[in-house]
């Protein structure tokens, strides 16, 4: 089968639903594993060149900035579920859902 920009396209996204789902799971669970979250928490940390106002990012500085911004969406994605899921759980628990 080849490979158009559709098939990749979803094969990206099916991957990207993976990594939200494994990670919401572990940001669920009590003392999860905060080193994991706290390294991709560093991975996401912009490197624009700040340590040289001078320089100029190269191309490879813009695409470890793709890299980062998906991380961080990817993350924040995962954080907002996990916390939705706290929430309609207390509810249920509560007996306030309907």
């Amino acid at each position: 089968m080849p490979d158009n920009a559709q098939t990749i396209e979803g094969r990206l996204n099916a991957h990207r639903e993976i990594l939200i789902s494994l990670l919401t799971e572990a940001l669920l669970v009590p003392g999860g594993p905060q080193h994991l979250l706290r390294n991709l928490e560093q991975e996401v940390l912009l490197r624009d060149g700040s340590e040289d106002p001078g320089a100029t990012p190269s191309a490879g500085v813009g695409r470890g900035n793709e890299k980062s911004q998906e991380i961080r969406e990817i993350l924040d994605t995962a954080k907002e579920r996990a916390e939705a899921l706290r929430r309609i759980t207390m509810e249920n628990a509560d007996g306030t859902a309907s």
